[in-house]
């Protein structure tokens, strides 16, 4: 007999639910997570690019070169204290410590999730499986991990700040040295302690609050170490290319599209960043907008800081780097601790509130399944098989030369082994956002064949090259079967001799 909806959530309020049963679940969910995750999802170049900047740089070179990266630094530091377990036991592979190393910290935000915050339970499982936090952040081996893990700790104490305001004060620290969009998370929750110490203590005594105080050191500090980690230690920096144009009309509007719709009923319009806007996309975004406005509005502290965060994300993303899907979910994910906040206020969400956030959730959940369809069939890059290829078929003592480091870093990690790049031809193993991409002519590549006294060379594009410029090139393999990236690979040969 089927259970109405009135038994099932009695079901899932049932204290056995809540302590045995929600720990035999999420066992369970932690064993398929990490089937998943280690067997069917490859790394791709920005998971790539930190585990090689934190294997082959000194600490001193890592700090310095954080600023061509444009992250501060606490999941570089994380990610390099990892290395020195290759290190130590080379044999290990590489790609599966990274993930480990990952892994561990999804799976702490899962337990935060689950077992220390107040949702309820039916909203606690929806968003353990929603796109951004089940997928985004939890499968793809990137720092937005930490800002998902940290935001969880901040919001279960943030209510207890006034007795308890130094583990506040560390997190708010901390969430700084994650993202820039993690900084911009702590200004909002600055503004959330302010607006609610306002309401409680008026405005003149808000600043005499000891520890609010506490808090707003700990938030400004965090601000400070920031900015210091990623401003430019010499000249000649610039990475002026690698950002928008300032409030140009299209990036606006790309941003509005983006930050909207393409976060909150994702899907239902093709993304921004490939397709680019609509009017439908851009009247949706407008929608959605009023909705998420309007669905904190009964807790003005809460709604003030939701709108503060949305203001200035949004201004980010139009004036200073639009971002893409990954970036985008920065918003929901805090709207998600706003949702937190808000039921430190209040003990339930009004009917309103449940069509609102249904529609988001539904979205999200719809999503996280095509995302979990495409990766069980198709690879998210196709870097891992170009990478086994070259160390199953290349002899070590052939140079392999590619045409764009930025692309080739992924392929350096799986084959194993440095590749080489013009015109200064030495080996690498990670690019800089700042360097230019070099296309050496065919002669030039022959000369760097010859100085390595080789008979021939591996050339490594991203793209098919032209027969025109480069003549005596040989395809010898393509690497360019549908991905969740669309990195596509081929390998020619050229003698030298």
């Amino acid at each position: 007999m089927w259970l109405s909806l009135g038994q099932i959530n009695e079901l899932m309020q049932a204290n056995w639910w809540k302590t045995r049963g929600l720990q035999l679940f999420f066992g369970l969910f932690v064993l398929v997570f990490g089937y998943f995750k280690f067997t069917y999802h490859e790394l791709w170049k920005d998971e790539w690019q930190v585990w090689m900047m934190g294997r082959d740089m000194g600490w001193l070179e890592l700090f310095g070169n954080l600023y061509f990266e444009g992250h501060p630094a606490l999941w570089y530091i994380y990610v390099k204290c990892w290395t020195y377990v290759y290190h130590l036991f080379p044999a290990f592979d590489q790609a599966t410590i990274l993930q480990v190393g990952h892994f561990m910290l999804a799976v702490a935000a899962f337990y935060w999730l689950l077992f220390r915050l107040r949702y309820p339970i039916w909203l606690k499982l929806s968003l353990l499986f929603s796109y951004f936090i089940f997928f985004e952040y939890g499968l793809v081996n990137r720092g937005y991990v930490l800002v998902l893990l940290l935001g969880f700790m901040l919001v279960e104490r943030i209510a207890d700040f006034r007795q308890k305001p130094w583990p506040v004060a560390i997190l708010l620290f901390l969430l700084c040295q994650v993202e820039v969009y993690s900084t911009l998370m702590v200004a909002a929750f600055g503004v959330y302690l302010l607006a609610q110490k306002w309401v409680e203590l008026g405005w003149r005594k808000v600043w005499s609050d000891r520890a609010l105080l506490v808090c707003g050191g700990g938030a400004v500090l965090g601000g400070l170490v920031f900015l210091l980690t990623i401003f430019p230690y010499t000249e000649g920096r610039n990475l002026q290319a690698a950002f928008v144009e300032p409030f140009a009309a299209d990036v606006v509007r790309t941003a509005f599209q983006g930050n909207f719709v393409n976060t909150f009923w994702l899907g239902v319009v093709p993304d921004t960043n490939a397709f680019g806007v609509s009017s439908l996309g851009l009247g949706l975004s407008a929608v959605v907008l009023l909705l998420v406005m309007y669905f904190f509005w009964r807790v003005r502290a809460v709604w003030i800081s939701f709108i503060f965060f949305t203001l200035i994300f949004f201004l980010f993303s139009a004036g200073f780097y639009a971002g893409g899907v990954r970036q985008w979910g920065m918003l929901f994910l805090y709207f998600v601790f706003c949702l937190h906040l808000w039921y430190d206020h209040r003990p339930k969400l009004l009917w309103d509130q449940r069509v609102i956030l249904a529609s988001f959730l539904l979205f999200q959940l719809i999503y996280t399944g095509r995302a979990v369809e495409k990766e069980f069939f198709f690879p998210f890059t196709n870097a891992k098989a170009t990478g086994a290829f070259i160390a199953e078929k290349v002899p070590p003592e052939v140079p392999v030369v590619v045409i764009n480091k930025f692309a080739a870093t992924p392929v350096v990690g799986y084959a194993g082994r440095n590749f080489y790049a013009l015109p200064d031809g030495d080996p690498f193993s990670y690019f800089k956002w700042t360097e230019r991409i070099y296309i050496p002519p065919e002669v030039e590549l022959k000369l760097f064949g010859q100085f390595k006294k080789v008979r021939g060379i591996i050339i490594l594009s991203y793209e098919g090259l032209d027969p025109q410029r480069y003549p005596n090139v040989q395809l010898w393999q393509s690497f360019d079967g549908f991905s969740l990236k669309n990195e596509n690979y081929y390998l020619y040969t050229l003698p030298t001799e």
